[in-house]
């Protein structure tokens, strides 16, 4: 199940075992061996890889079939959120840039719904600007 994970991740970045090996630290006869259910990670292994990813180790390991990490709710709430930071972490992401690479293969509700969230926050900015 994890090997399974781990190689639709890859495949979903269109990247290499090599080149995530790489981004590991590991060398791509480990980083195989994983895939291929020979070998399981390390506690630290695992965490790095659910970094990369940006997955839970619960949904790397089968726990849950949520990929998003749980978040401490209550943490969020009183902490001073950098939006900033997340913004340009979000859009540095390799599965948010394989998905707009490929947004001709969206349907024509996909891309209107995009479109008309855009046109709202950019209404609103010159709205906000107007004030």
């Amino acid at each position: 199940m994890f090997g399974n994970k781990l190689k639709s991740l890859r495949s979903n970045l269109g990247k290499t075992q090599e080149e995530i090996a790489k981004s590991l630290g590991l060398s791509r006869a480990a980083y195989s061996h994983f895939e291929n259910g020979r070998n399981e990670p390390d506690y630290e292994t695992l965490k790095k890889i659910s970094e990369y990813f940006h997955v839970s180790t619960d949904y790397l390991l089968g726990r849950t079939d949520d990929p998003l990490p749980v978040r401490d709710v209550d943490q969020d709430l009183h902490a001073e959120h950098n939006y900033t930071k997340e913004l340009e972490d979000f859009l540095r992401d390799n599965v948010t840039t394989a998905m707009f690479q490929d947004y001709g293969d969206w349907t024509e509700e996909e891309k209107r719904d995009l479109l008309q969230f855009l046109k709202g926050q950019k209404a609103l900015r010159e709205q906000n600007k107007e004030k």
